[in-house]
């Protein structure tokens, strides 16, 4: 194990400062606190892409990491929502040279990207808007955000989080929002790299990960944030420092004392969800840790019988420790006032084992 944890070795990530960049004041405060969360010019010599679908924007946000103290909230009157514009920016695009497409699906597609002024490789984000499109308020920000880019900027807000990707600026165009984000080097999805080592990880291997993705899960819950998607092929790993970062926040919502109801995406939801049609953000988040870190050693998702098993505490894996299993059941409680707490998480003897 000291071998892996030579090499995970953290770099900070390069952040562009918008502030030098941007032709308008702001008048955010320079101070803030933690957010708490209500329920409910051009360089000739470099060729240039642009996407099609690209129109003429109608309003531009760069993102800030200040903010002010208050509350986020979804805003429900979609049709009532104001466009904050902002005159005489360029688009979004004119910045980066855009390369092949990194993945598509029903939120839009992610491409390959470079900066322009100084070659920072990034992904950029097209995710397509419809009356449907759901936002809120952040304080320090004058006019609603679709909800990703304001759940992205709540989890940065404080202080960049290593384990979770960063975006570094995004802008509103008629049709649709692009969110500029890191692209570290060497990465790929989680799902790809355990498909390479046969469809599951060595223990220790598979405790270096999912010591980083608790630690993801957690801050984004302490900032408000329920991601809702962790699995898979939500986590970027670098091959060679075996650093991860959560990514997608686009099935995310705001954590609300009253729970969700919304449908979840796959792999398998909670219990309560399939029993009651309701769930909380920080047990359904232990929950999906617990599926994840079931499918990186075992190399399947938890069947009925293995959940039978773990609530007669009966569960084990040949060739787990014990204290995986024990985690594993920990975690994968069908009732969610049995789990361990997602704050509890990375004290359980598991992880001393490799520490």
């Amino acid at each position: 194990m000291s071998g892996l944890k030579r090499k995970l070795s953290f770099r900070s990530a390069q952040v562009y400062d918008f502030h030098q960049r941007s032709t308008a004041s702001s008048s955010v405060a320079e101070d803030h606190q933690p957010v708490t969360v209500d329920e409910e010019e051009e360089r000739p010599e470099r060729k240039r892409r642009r996407t099609d679908s690209v129109e003429e924007e109608s309003s531009l946000f760069f993102f800030d990491r200040r903010g002010s103290p208050g509350q986020a909230e979804e805003v429900q009157d979609q049709t009532a929502v104001p466009l904050y514009e902002r005159e005489n920016q360029q688009n979004i695009l004119s910045r980066y040279e855009i390369g092949k497409m990194l993945g598509k699906g029903g939120f839009g597609a992610v491409y390959e990207g470079t900066r322009l002024e100084d070659g920072l490789e990034v992904a950029i984000k097209f995710a397509k808007k419809n009356r449907n499109t759901r936002r809120i308020n952040i304080p320090g920000h004058p006019t609603p955000l679709p909800l990703e880019v304001g759940l992205l900027i709540l989890v940065s807000q404080d202080a960049k989080v290593p384990h979770i990707i960063e975006m570094l600026e995004w802008q509103e165009q008629i049709d649709q929002y692009i969110m500029v984000l890191e692209r570290p080097s060497l990465c790929q999805d989680l799902g790809n790299y355990v498909h390479r080592f046969g469809g599951t990880l060595a223990e220790d291997l598979a405790w270096l990960v999912m010591w980083q993705a608790t630690n993801a899960a957690d801050m984004c819950c302490r900032r408000g944030v329920f991601h809702r998607d962790i699995k898979l092929n939500n986590l970027l790993i670098n091959s060679e420092t075996l650093e991860v970062k959560l990514i997608d926040f686009g099935c995310g919502d705001l954590m609300r004392e009253s729970g969700h109801t919304k449908v979840l995406p796959p792999p398998p939801p909670p219990p309560e969800y399939k029993m009651e049609g309701r769930y909380h953000g920080k047990p359904a988040t232990v929950w999906s840790l617990g599926v994840l870190l079931f499918v990186m050693v075992c190399g399947r998702y938890p069947e009925t019988n293995d959940l039978l098993a773990i609530g007669r505490g009966k569960w084990f894996q040949p060739g787990l420790s014990d204290e995986c299993c024990l985690l594993i059941g920990s975690l994968l409680q069908q009732n969610p006032s049995w789990r361990i707490e997602l704050d509890e998480i990375l004290n359980h003897s598991w992880f001393a084992k490799f520490h």
